[in-house]
């Protein structure tokens, strides 16, 4: 983009504008693109040699960066300089690197740039053969690319060059072809105002004679009138130099017939024209004058026409315009429309994700209320199954402590009351026993001392079995170890192990 302002509007600073861009991007991607273009101004200057340098730098870049497109522009533009310094040689090799570059479909658009610049290294050869198939290739490379300056350029430079060789048909057919494309792209352009004549204007000389006459005998039997028209002008004017204008106002009188038949007014007029000044020029005035007379028919016509196409046109553009005012109006009414429906369609969606987002954290928030009330109702579970076990335990505790409360009371009444009765009644019977000799004799006393005795052990038993005197003396321990004694006592073989007993 900087590159083409720079060609654009630069003008005399375009040096120095390229020397700006360069100084602020010193890229080797910057330098490959504006060297290009930047080489070019150089050479327009005459600055040749420097503008080699440049282009090779470029071509360096270009290589390391494996940009195609501008190794190939960097060849064609070298092969270009070289041709200007007649360096043939130099020029050739350049276009030989990059013609198989072309050949690639993305490339194609090089060709015609390729095959200009050969054709201009055979005519600088002198092989004007060689310059004409060269040619041919480079319309074949642009001829179905749309009606465009570059097009146009291209048949300017094979009608050019076809009217200074002798193919006449070529001449016709591209004569014919850049003509209408030239009306097409320029519909309003003034008579006498084609490029094309310039071209066969150039061969207004008195050596080209033959050539003009094949020229125009080739061009009316393929009905090219646009070659027929031109290149009798300058078949009229050759003999206009040659002091002879009565043949070229009969040269031209035989092509006004022709073109009478057609509808080619803007042809006519600047045949017309010609024939007036010609005829002028033969002291026919006369003649001159009612072909003036015509001419300025013709161009009141042609003028009155363009103007009402002209107004059509505008008519045209301006209902278009109008239309496409319309059509905007109507696309900016249903684009607001649209973004109005879009803008209620993001809010529902917005509103739709908000609801959503709100029952799932409502789910959510319920979700972890249950589970909370289920680990709290575990939880109150868990306490009340822990106090029921407390409960039964106190109850147990209670019972077994009730149950040895009442072990104690009996075992306490056992030795207390039956123990101490029994005592007693034993004293009785030893007093008994001491004055009563008799009883002695019989030994009832003995007996009834030894039962008594037997009832006080047996009781004293009793009473320690229900409450072991052991326990609460020394504890569960020293219970446990009596009982050991005791069953060893008994003649039991036991083994006593107690570890970490509370």
């Amino acid at each position: 983009a900087v590159r083409e302002v720079i060609m654009r509007k630069g003008g005399d600073k375009s040096v120095e504008l390229f020397q700006y861009a360069l100084s602020i991007d010193s890229t080797d991607q910057a330098k490959m693109v504006l060297y290009e273009t930047y080489s070019k101004i150089l050479s327009s200057i005459g600055k040749t040699d420097e503008a080699v340098s440049l282009k090779i730098e470029g071509l360096n870049f270009a290589k390391k960066l494996n940009n195609e497109e501008f190794i190939i522009q960097y060849h064609v533009d070298l092969a270009s300089v070289y041709l200007y310094q007649n360096l043939p040689d130099k020029a050739l090799f350049h276009l030989n690197v990059a013609e198989p570059l072309t050949e690639k479909k993305s490339n194609k658009i090089f060709r015609q740039s390729l095959f200009y610049h050969r054709g201009l290294l055979q005519n600088m050869l002198g092989n004007y053969e060689g310059e004409r198939i060269n040619y041919l290739k480079m319309w074949d490379a642009i001829k179905d690319d749309k009606n465009s300056p570059r097009k146009r350029f291209v048949l300017y430079i094979l009608v050019d060059f076809f009217s200074q060789v002798d193919y006449p048909e070529e001449l016709a057919k591209f004569t014919e072809i850049l003509s209408d494309y030239y009306a097409e792209a320029n519909p309003n352009t003034p008579a006498g105002h084609l490029p094309i004549k310039d071209i066969f204007e150039k061969r207004a000389d008195p050596q080209n004679i033959p050539l003009l006459k094949r020229a125009i005998e080739v061009s009316d039997s393929l009905n090219s009138l646009n070659s027929l028209t031109f290149s009798s002008i300058a078949l009229a004017k050759t003999y206009e130099k040659m002091g002879r204008p009565f043949d070229g106002v009969i040269a031209l009188k035989r092509v006004l017939k022709k073109v009478d038949t057609v509808n080619k007014p803007q042809l006519k007029l600047y045949l017309l024209s010609e024939l007036v000044r010609i005829n002028a020029q033969a002291t026919n005035y006369k003649d001159a004058y009612s072909f003036k007379v015509e001419e300025t028919t013709l161009r009141e016509n042609i003028n009155s026409e363009r103007m009402q196409r002209n107004i059509a046109e505008l008519e045209v553009k301006f209902d278009t315009e109008k239309k496409e005012r319309k059509i905007a109006q109507q696309n900016l009414q249903i684009e607001k429309e649209n973004r109005q429906k879009n803008m209620i369609l993001f809010g529902l969606i917005a509103l739709g994700i908000v609801l959503l987002i709100s029952v799932l954290f409502f789910r959510k928030k319920l979700q972890y209320q249950k589970t909370i009330a289920f680990q709290k109702d575990a939880i109150r579970q868990k306490e009340i199954t822990e106090l029921r076990q407390k409960n039964k335990l106190l109850a147990l505790n209670s019972m077994i402590e009730g149950q040895e409360a009442e072990r104690l009371r009996i075992a306490k009444d056992l030795h207390d009351s039956l123990g101490g009765l029994l005592s007693t009644v034993k004293a009785h019977f030893t007093t008994i026993q001491k004055e009563m000799a008799q009883l002695e004799k019989l030994n009832i006393t003995e007996k009834t001392n030894s039962l008594i005795d037997e009832a006080c052990i047996e009781v004293r038993r009793i009473s320690h079995n229900m409450v072991p005197h052991a326990l609460s003396i020394s504890g569960l321990k020293g219970a446990i170890e009596d009982i050991v004694v005791n069953l060893q006592d008994e003649g039991f073989e036991v083994t006593l192990e107690i570890s970490n007993l509370p």
